[in-house]
């Protein structure tokens, strides 16, 4: 029985990295905005930088009761892990710019979305943006 359950918290560890979007809130080709209570984002934008790289840019107009910001990355629509993190240290009515670079794709067609955790630990998640590499 031991080793049974030793396999299965293995596997619950090994999955508790990605988030299944079994119908995505939205989708965006090039600018995504989302905007809650909470935080707002303007223009996300992902760009080939290098060989197997993207570098995934976006701005927060304000950024209130949110303590991390995560970058998360697919090859498709319905399974998303996070790639990146950002720890929030303090409220923000100022624009705020953020840049993460992405060197472990694992497609021709890479989807992104952010995930911001509140400083209550509740998660949003925003609409996703695409990007075909060659």
């Amino acid at each position: 029985m031991k080793k049974f359950l030793l396999i299965f918290l293995t596997g619950i560890n090994l999955v508790s990295c990605t988030k299944n979007v079994s119908t995505p809130s939205g989708a965006a080709n090039q600018n995504v905005f989302f905007q809650n209570a909470d935080v707002a984002v303007n223009n996300m934008i992902a760009v080939p930088t290098a060989a197997n790289s993207i570098t995934v840019s976006f701005s927060t107009a304000f950024e209130h009761n949110i303590s991390r910001i995560e970058l998360m990355s697919s090859a498709t629509t319905n399974t998303f892990c996070t790639t990146q993190t950002f720890d929030v240290t303090s409220n923000s009515s100022v624009e705020k710019n953020y840049s993460f670079s992405d060197s472990n794709l694992k497609g021709n067609t890479m989807y992104y979305m952010l995930r911001f955790k509140d400083t209550n630990g509740n998660w949003s998640y925003s609409p996703y943006l695409s990007l075909h590499v060659n």
